[in-house]
């Protein structure tokens, strides 16, 4: 529920060019990793990336950044949120420290392409929505990067978590992840998840609602559009679904905070972009700091705009939990 940075400001869209074969269609099966014959990947833009080396200098969003440097893969410039207002990480970043990477720009929609062109990356990495909606990279800056790099694209809207999480894994392993600590970070998830949904079943009938907010109105997140959510759902929380999810591609449904009250629901999950939970605190108007929820402190923080490294999203499923088991399911 603070000021949306990300999703609503959706990112351009395209593909890339130096050094990359673009002649595989998207879904067939492609041999990714780094070989005496260099180094392929296939994105999920369905475009196949070759180069003859293994990427050495790579620039990438925040949210990728954080997916793949959990796995010890380093990054060099990052562009998108790194640090909050009061110092700390930004969520987005997951277990990264901010401090091991280089800013290219600190909003979501800006990029200093100097600076980019300066560190002669050799791939950009970003989240992307739709075939070709890149997050972060504002349509004008397309061409210009197509230049620089190819931009590796993973998808992370309209599927679920555990898609990204092994797409940005294969990508990690291709760049000379340590498989080890890829599979211990896998399996941390998988034991998280476990025991969010047995934890699920022992505390039944509590509701959640993601939820953002802009000065003038509120957003109501459509769970199946965010990675995450459709997981939960996936796996049995029972999340509320908005009747109309028009705003920015069907994301979310635009109501007033006159009505924040509309769909009523145990906890609230409050987008974290950008404030902590003191700033969301401060920043909610009345009818959203009276809904029971709320005022029943059965309110965390939603990393809405995920880093999807296993550890991370472990992390994630945590808080869900320990939220879950404190939850008074007739709070609504």
């Amino acid at each position: 529920m603070f000021v949306l940075a990300g999703l609503l400001a959706a990112c351009g869209g395209g593909g890339s060019e130096r050094a990359t074969d673009t002649s595989a269609p998207a879904g067939e099966a492609t041999t990714s990793g780094a070989d005496d014959s260099g180094w392929t990947f296939e994105d999920d833009a369905g475009i196949t990336h070759h180069l003859d080396e293994a990427p050495e200098t790579i620039v990438a969003q925040a949210s990728a950044a954080g997916a793949i440097a959990e796995y010890g893969v380093p990054v060099k410039g990052v562009f998108g949120p790194l640090k909050r207002s009061d110092g700390t990480p930004d969520p987005g970043i997951g277990r990264a420290d901010p401090d091991d990477f280089t800013s290219i720009g600190e909003s979501e929609t800006e990029i200093n392409l100097e600076a980019l062109i300066a560190m002669d990356p050799d791939i950009v990495v970003t989240g992307m929505w739709d075939d070709g909606d890149y997050w972060g990279i504002p349509d004008g800056d397309l061409e210009r990067i197509r230049k620089v790099a190819p931009i590796v694209g993973i998808r992370v809207d309209d599927r679920s978590m555990d898609e990204p999480l092994a797409r940005f894994a294969e990508l990690a392993e291709s760049l000379g992840a340590d498989e080890g600590k890829v599979d211990a970070a896998r399996a941390e998830f998988q034991t998280a998840s476990d025991r969010l949904e047995a934890a699920n079943e022992d505390n039944p009938g509590v509701t959640f609602v993601a939820a953002s907010g802009a000065p003038a109105e509120m957003y109501i997140a459509h769970p199946p559009a965010f990675a995450d959510l459709r997981y939960l759902q996936g796996i049995g929380l029972d999340l509320v679904v908005p009747k109309t999810h028009a705003t920015s591609g069907g994301f979310w449904e635009t109501i007033s905070w006159e009505q924040a009250g509309k769909y009523p629901a145990d906890v609230v999950l409050a987008d974290a972009r950008g404030g902590t939970m003191k700033e969301i605190d401060d920043f909610l108007p009345p009818p959203a700091k009276n809904l029971p929820a709320i005022e029943a402190g059965q309110i965390m923080a939603w990393p809405a705009s995920l880093a999807f490294g296993y550890g991370n999203v472990a992390d994630y499923l945590n808080d869900v939990r320990a939220m879950l088991e404190k939850a008074d399911p007739d709070t609504a």
